[in-house]
């Protein structure tokens, strides 16, 4: 039987610990909401539905808008016409193949569009249909309204049966619902969406529209003033009146010979338009920021590329939207290797962007295959978008290559030197007078922890901490790049003093 209790020394003497205070949750929810709490419920913490007294639906609502729609539709677009692959190493290929199916035969297109709404409206629900045959696998995926699901205190999907009245809290079925969220915390289990942030500046800029055509209708066009003697009678002023209005319409009246006609604009309108203006210029650059993270739309001294490239979606929020995404998708791969594959390892799925390469590219790839380097084909198909069929063979100096291996350092040191290996040199290392110039506090960095005797793993680490701007991928890129160009400019070199 265990113990009840056990003690730990500790520096600052003896701890006496409970074990089920260490293996549980002491602050949840129910402790703070009552014991009743909401029927089990976790009300959405939303701050503007709590202030519209509404649900989720009322988001739904701003999709209608035109710039709202056309800003996710954006946002979305950045996600699914991404590429994707199936990450399989050390899979077993059956595993691998029937993964690879299984998504070569999703309408994949549409399943993003759906998981992208989680970062619109803080979670989205996703309900899986399963066949059986050889294997379970998905039939259906299908996203539903996020009002027809609630959180209980413990941060479980349930169905809400608030529509019938009951305040039954029985969580969705396991491997049933896929629910991807978007900044979800224990405390606000349903995440929050954007659509939130762009209530108000909807809400508003509608208003404002509303205003600005009313301004428009009453002020657009000048008021016409009829004068008339004060002998006339009423049945005069109504003909007079007549004769005003098919003015107006028709630019042609006749009115008594003893009236007169006077056109009267409106004193300072182009002013209060330039008001709506500029407020409604205002709620569409807040709507942007907060769909696309960026508007340079609205700046004064935006020109046409300018403001096209501050319509498109930010980096770190099409990051964060396809993790969403992947997050999502390799749940379900999780749940299709529990049902017929146990633990076996399994296939992760990963959105990337595509480089497509253009002239400067070509021209900088040519430079480089010049000097010796050899791409593989791999990298040729990735960077000009070609198939395997636009392939037949790289061609080299000494014959062909097919698998565009590269060739071994001897074989480069061999090789004869470019004419313009100047044009190599300025192209990698711009503004640069020389490599020193170029890379001196990274050389020295590394040649003085070298001349220390630093081991591999804390040499990497001291260069990440020394240039904590630069990630991974661009230390390791500006290492190559430094090694490349020390061995050109030392051949040059060389070849300079042997010319001596």
């Amino acid at each position: 039987m265990p113990k009840p209790h056990f003690k730990l020394k500790t520096t600052a003497g003896s701890v006496t610990l409970r074990p089920e205070n260490l293996t549980a949750h002491l602050a949840v929810a129910r402790r703070f909401m009552g014991a009743a709490g909401f029927g089990g419920w976790l009300a959405n913490p939303d701050p503007v539905l709590k202030k519209l007294g509404r649900n989720i639906a009322v988001y739904r609502e701003l999709l209608a808008d035109p710039v709202v729609a056309g800003h996710v539709r954006r946002r979305k677009a950045a996600v699914s016409g991404m590429d994707w692959r199936l990450d399989d190493d050390g899979v077993p290929p059956k595993v691998a193949d029937i993964i690879s199916a299984l998504f070569n035969d999703l309408d994949l297109y549409k399943l993003i569009g759906q998981i992208l709404d989680a970062a619109l409206f803080g979670y989205q629900p996703l309900e899986v249909v399963w066949q059986q045959g050889s294997v379970w696998l998905p039939r259906e995926i299908t996203a539903k309204p996020q009002e027809w699901f609630h959180f209980d205190d413990e941060g479980r999907l349930y169905i809400s049966d608030s529509f019938s009245g009951s305040l039954k809290n029985e969580p969705v079925p396991d491997f049933k619902f896929l629910c991807p969220t978007h900044n979800a915390t224990y405390q606000n289990p349903y995440g929050t969406g954007d659509l939130a942030s762009v209530y108000w500046p909807t809400v508003f800029k509608r208003g404002g529209l509303k205003f600005w055509a009313e301004f428009a209708e009453k002020f657009g066009a000048p008021w016409i003033i009829g004068k008339e003697p004060r002998s006339n009678t009423p049945a005069d002023t109504e003909k007079l009146l007549d004769a005003l209005e098919q003015l107006i319409g028709n630019a042609v009246a006749s009115i008594p010979n003893d009236s007169s006609v006077e056109i009267k604009e409106a004193a300072g309108k182009q002013g209060s338009a330039d008001v709506y203006e500029r407020f409604i210029r205002y709620c569409r650059s807040e709507i942007a920021i907060a769909l696309l993270g960026q508007d340079m739309s609205t700046e004064k001294d935006t020109n046409h590329a300018s403001a096209a490239a501050g319509l498109e979606v930010t980096r770190d929020i099409r990051d964060n939207d396809c993790r969403i995404v992947e997050g999502c998708l390799n749940e379900l791969i999780d749940w299709v290797c529990a049902f017929n594959f146990g633990d076996a390892p399994r296939p992760r799925f990963v959105l990337y962007e595509t480089a497509e390469g253009g002239k400067e590219q070509a021209e900088r790839d040519q430079i480089l295959t010049g000097c010796g380097i050899r791409f593989s084909t791999a990298y040729w198909k990735r960077v000009y978008n070609l198939s395997d069929e636009d392939i037949a063979g790289i061609a080299v100096e000494d014959g062909h290559n097919p698998q565009g291996s590269l060739k071994t350092a001897a074989d480069f040191a061999e090789s004869a030197l470019p004419p313009d290996a100047g044009m190599v040199i300025d192209s990698l290392a711009p503004g640069a007078g020389s490599l020193n110039t170029q890379g001196h506090e990274l050389t020295a960095a590394l040649v003085n922890n070298l001349q220390q005797g630093m081991p591999p793993e804390q040499l990497l680490d001291s260069l990440t901490a020394a240039y904590p701007n630069l990630d991974d991928t661009a230390l390791q890129n500006e290492l190559a790049r430094l090694i490349f160009l020390s061995e050109l400019v030392g051949r040059i070199e060389a070849r300079q003093e042997l010319a001596v």
